[in-house]
Order: structure tokens, then sequence, then C-alpha cells
């Protein structure tokens, strides 16, 4: 399991020229992998030859000794009303695998408490110009008291303090009627659906964030300041511990399952969190209680995989808190082909086909995870209806979404466009010996069984999983027990251009079926 091994501290002043350059090119070489868009000497403007009064840098390595991660932590002393006021920034950027471990978080409060300590009384702020939902949602989370926030101005006396420590920091303006946007210039390298995970995340401060910030995936910045009052400071504490208890307690729980009367405790823990989840949200206890009776619990630190590619395995997943990449290989190198939110069901694939897991799945935060075995879930997948057309779409999300999103004919659909073709689709349980005719320019979505495919001449069987495009009537006959998706002529404007221009390279229709990747999880 990737981990932050081992962190050292670095305070650039009491570093020679030398040491400070060879510091910075270390640095930027692990930031362009988390960002695009900044030069290094922008970069060593920022990060390590800042004109702060003070400035500390955390070095994260991993077990090889390779650098993973920094976090830089700056105060600047500036006059408010007169007033000398601290005011503390940061940047940090982590490799994917090595983020959620809240390293940085407690670096930057034990030196805001010891700046506070040797200068009791002075106001003192954290102002950042943050690039990512992540961040703000991450200081949201720990502070209470932030600016700005859902449906409260800004104190105009706060607004202009921002305004001017922005311009002062020589951020520009995106827009002159809106103070607190700024062109940073960092961007994110991230994923299409990464991005698409953060604009419908269902965390309060990210919406509050994509709303104010749209534009952060250009490399705008949204100016957000934190008092270190009391409140907020006590409020991080209270998340740090909560977090330092909670292995205790998980632990006594784990112990608890264990003695007389456990059982009952676990079936009861099981069954609270299925029901928090919209797919199991409408059953009753009784059925709930017998799920969770062969259901398993599990409490995931960041960056732990759940499964990985190639394992065999039969269970149902639920992501009941937290947050998980799936992760598919591309040349050697881990592509995030989604990432999985709390109430998030998966390893629908593995369970449902009985194949081996296709991709990987890891968390990207510290983590509930509720398994759940075949066994135990097929009674309730035959037993209702509305279960079993959840868990299929979620099957048949993921296969096509895995499928069309590396065919050069589908490449002017997004993820969102794709989806929501889908979504269009009929999905049909065809039993052996039952047909369904299909239309010219429809799709067929062939998720399991086996089918005889038909129009005048040849006859075609096919078995598993694939998507052809029908361009004449077709007759499909179930050889076995089936389970397809129809889809309506795919109509966008994009592809209505390519079918006038006589582009049959974006648009032809064949009976060849295309066989899937198969890179869902």
């Amino acid at each position: 399991m990737p981990r932050i091994a081992s962190t050292e501290v670095v305070v650039p002043k009491s570093l020679s020229v030398e040491e400070r350059q060879r510091l910075t090119d270390a640095l930027y070489a692990v930031h362009q992998q988390i960002f695009d868009g900044v030069e290094r000497e922008s970069f060593a403007k920022y990060v390590v030859e800042s004109k702060a009064e003070q400035t500390w840098i955390q070095v994260h390595k991993n077990d090889e000794g390779d650098i993973v991660g920094y976090f830089a932590m700056h105060v600047f002393e500036k006059p408010l009303n007169g007033v000398k006021t601290a005011v503390f920034r940061a940047e940090a950027g982590s490799l994917r695998a090595y983020r959620g471990a809240n390293t940085n978080t407690r670096f930057g409060l034990a030196l805001v408490l010891k700046y506070l300590l040797r200068n009791p009384g002075r106001p003192t702020y954290y102002m950042g110009s943050l690039v990512h939902p992540s961040s703000y949602s991450l200081l949201a989370k720990y502070c209470g008291d932030i600016w700005p926030r859902r449906e409260q101005p800004v104190p105009p006396e706060l607004l202009a303090f921002m305004d001017g420590l922005a311009t002062e920091f020589g951020l520009e303006k995106v827009d002159a009627a809106n103070p607190l946007l700024r062109q940073v210039g960092w961007r994110t390298r991230e994923s299409e659906v990464e991005r698409d995970y953060w604009r419908q995340c269902d965390k309060p401060s990210a919406r509050f964030f994509v709303e104010a910030n749209p534009g952060y995936v250009d490399g705008h910045g949204l100016v957000t300041l934190v008092p270190a009052t009391v409140a907020n400071i006590l409020s991080v504490m209270r998340v740090l511990g909560g977090r330092t208890l909670r292995k205790p307690v998980d632990g006594a729980l784990s112990l608890a399952r264990r003695l007389p009367g456990g059982a009952r405790l676990r079936r009861s823990e099981v069954a609270r969190r299925l029901k928090a989840s919209p797919l199991f949200a409408r059953f009753d206890t009784k059925a709930l209680e017998s799920l969770a009776a062969r259901a398993q619990v599990m409490e995931l630190p960041a960056g732990r995989y759940v499964f990985r590619k190639g394992d065999t395995s039969d269970e149902l997943y639920l992501l009941a808190r937290g947050a998980a990449y799936v992760l598919a290989e591309d040349g050697g190198e881990d592509e995030v082909v989604n990432q999985l939110g709390s109430g998030t069901v998966f390893g629908e694939i593995g369970m449902l086909a009985g194949e081996r897991r296709s991709a990987s799945v890891r968390t990207a935060a510290a983590s509930t995870v509720v398994r759940i075995p075949r066994a135990a879930l097929l009674p309730l997948l035959e037993a209702d209806a509305e279960l079993r057309r959840g868990v299929w779409s979620t099957f048949a999300e993921r296969r096509f979404d895995d499928l069309v999103r590396g065919m050069d004919r589908y490449a002017h659909l997004g993820r969102k466009a794709r989806l929501a073709w889908l979504l269009r689709g009929e999905q049909v349980e065809l039993a052996a010996g039952e047909e369904r005719a299909l239309e010219p320019g429809s799709h067929l979505l062939m998720l399991t069984g086996a089918v005889e495919l038909s129009h005048a001449a040849p006859r075609m069987t096919v078995r598993g999983t694939l998507l052809l495009e029908v361009e004449r009537p077709l007759r499909v006959v179930a050889q076995e027990g089936t389970r397809l998706v129809v889809l309506p002529r795919l109509s966008s404007p994009e592809l209505l251009r390519a079918v006038e221009a006589g582009d049959a390279e974006v648009f032809s229709l064949s009976m060849a079926p295309v066989r899937v990747p198969r890179a869902a999880a």
C-alpha cells in the first residue's frame, strides 16, 4: 500500500543558494505531476523563495525515499487597521496515492499555535487563493468560521483586507466586480471523471466552491480567509482528535463483535450502514439485518486497496462513508476511470458476471466500506425488482462507459453525455427463445448472455458483453437468459454534422460486434 514513510521539515532561509535550487528542482518535479500552468520560476517564488517573514516546508517521502508530496507554510506580517497582523499562507501538493493522511493539517496547526504563543493577542489569519474544491472543503470541514461562505456576505472591512492582500501578493483579478476571484494559474491535473465527481459532489462546501469559482479548472483561485480564533482552533483539534480516538473505538467495537451478543451488535451496525444507502433505504429492518448477518464493515484508511485488478471475488461493496478511486492501467500507470462518493455501490460486475476484478479500487480518503457476499444478496435481488434494476443499472453504466470511452467514433461525447445517452435506453431481459426486433439507427448493448443476430443474411451468434450499431432491421433471439439495453439513435449536433459531411469514420453503421476492454470494477 502506498504510504508516506517519512517527513522532513526544511527551512529555506537556512539553506545555501545551491541547496535551495536543488530543493526547488525536486519539489517542482513532483508539482508538475499534480498541477499544470506554473513555470519553475513562479513555483520557486511562491514556495521556496517566498518573501514571507518565515517559511517552513514539509517534504514527504515514500518507502523508497522518493519525494511524493510537499507542504509549504509561510507567515507574513501585515497591517490591518494600524495593527500588526499575521497572515499565514500555504502551498501543498501530494501524488494521488499519498493523499488523505492529514499530515499537513497537523503540521499547519502546530505552526499557528507556536506563533500565537510567541505573539499573544496578535490578530492571525490563514489566507489562501484556492484552486480546487477539495481545498475549500477541507478548510470548511475543520473550521466553522471561514470567508466567503454560503448565504453570508463577507463583512466590508474583511473584504477590503482580503482584496488588498490578494493584490499585494500579485494575484490579478478575474472579474473587476468580484475581488475574491483571482488568476492563480495552478490547474490541478485530474481526469474527466474526477471533475464530474466534484461537480456532482454532495458536500455543501464543495458545491459552494464550484458555484463561487466555476473557473477553477482554468486556474482561477477563490480568495479564502480563516481567522485563527479560539473556536476555529478548537474545531480543528476536535476533528483531528476525533480521528485519533476513532482507532481505539474501532478496536473496541471489533472486540465487542467477538464477544457473546456481539453478532447482534454487528448486524445492527451493518444494517444501519445499508439503510443509509439509497439502494437499500426502502427495505425494512428485518430484511436488512438478515443481509447484515453475512456482510462485513471495513474501516479503511486513505490509500488502501479494497481489491485489485485480477482478484477473484463475487462480493458487492457499498461505500458507506468516504471516497474511492476506480483505477485502470494505462501504459503501466494507474488511470482514474471513476471516483466514488458516499452511498455508491461497486464491484457489481464481479458479483453479477462472476468475472475477475477488471480494475482496482483504492480509497481516496478514510472510508467505511460494507462488503456483501453474493450468496447473501441474491435472495434479495430475486425477490425485489427495484433492487435488481438498480444493481443492473450500475452494471450497465460502468460497462457502457468503459466501452465507449476508448472508441474514436464516440470521442466527441464527454462522460456526462455518454451516460445521458445510456439513461435514454431501455433495459431488456430475455429468456431463452425470446426475441426483440431493433430498428435501424438504434444501438444494442448486451450485458450478459448469448444471442443470435439476423436480418436477411448472414446470422451471427454472440456471447458476453458487446456494443453494436444497427444499419437495417435486426432480429435478436436469446439463446439463453440474456440482459441487454436498447439505445436510441444517437443524434447529437456533433454527430449530425459528421453525418452531413459524410464522415464515415465517426458514424459508420456496422454489424461487427465491438468487444468490451473490461476496464470497470
